[in-house]
């Protein structure tokens, strides 16, 4: 993949104080980019629904890559601007090198190759992780309050993880459905994930998390996270499991397993 890809930034905003937070941020002129979309939730339908709206227009207006980042996402030094950004996923969706042969010994047993233990993969979305103020559910927001959280940049093939929708970069394209948003305000991007991680693997793709860092400058809502969250905990804990071993690869089929 080429890093000269075109790619467009989707924004997902509802209030005029968080626009405009991010514009003075990022250093937007008025009249933004045409690689640029701010997707209003006017209606207050959520975060998923406005997020997936801002893809599909993106995808009208031939993006190649889609990357998606939550309004209270801003720079850091490793991408300044949003252009760097968005050259910086293009760069993490190139085929990576992710380890798959395990030594069980030490020093390694006999069998076990003395060179490179790992093999390239094709990658089907970078994500970034953030600074300042961890992606806390509000059990654990309520715990550690908005403490930073240690990240753990990798490349992840065969196992379920919580993907963060807040900095995320794909291609559209290739992964309808997949990569759709879940309508369930706080599950939409780590539902979406187990889904996505479920056929990407089934086509032997990677994911990359070394995507771009940004600065998350906001923690939502506690008691609001925790009256939207406590719903569906439960379920939670055992989705992933249900998704990983359903013996269906059809999304519709998968797609109903969610307690929604």
């Amino acid at each position: 993949m080429s890093q000269d890809m075109e790619f467009m930034v989707v924004v997902p905003w509802h209030r005029d104080e968080e626009v405009e937070a991010f514009r003075e941020a990022w250093g937007i002129p008025d009249r933004e980019p045409d690689w640029l979309i701010f997707q209003h939730d006017a209606d207050l339908e959520g975060c998923g629904v406005t997020k997936n709206r801002g893809i599909s227009r993106a995808l009208v207006r031939g993006a190649e890559v889609v990357v998606v980042l939550d309004g209270d996402c801003f720079p850091t030094e490793e991408a300044p601007t949003l252009e760097e950004l968005g050259a910086k996923h293009c760069a993490a969706l190139e085929p990576q090198a992710v380890q798959m042969f395990e030594a069980v010994t030490s020093p390694p047993s006999r069998g076990t190759p003395y060179t490179d233990l790992s093999m390239e993969m094709p990658v089907a979305a970078s994500m970034g992780f953030w600074t300042e103020i961890g992606d806390y559910c509000a059990v654990r927001q309520l715990s550690h309050h908005a403490e930073p959280m240690h990240c753990h940049p990798q490349t992840v093939f065969g196992k379920y993880f919580p993907l963060c929708g807040m900095n995320l970069a794909f291609k559209p394209q290739e992964w309808s459905p997949w990569c759709q948003f879940i309508n369930v305000s706080r599950f939409d991007d780590i539902w979406q994930g187990w889904l996505w991680q479920r056929e990407a693997y089934r086509r032997k793709y990677c994911f990359n998390l070394a995507g771009p860092t940004v600065r998350h400058s906001r923690q939502s809502n506690v008691w609001k996270n925790l009256t939207d969250e406590a719903r569906y905990l439960e379920q939670n804990e055992t989705l992933w499991r249900e998704i990983a071993s359903h013996e269906s690869d059809e999304y519709d089929i998968l797609r109903r397993l969610l307690p929604c």
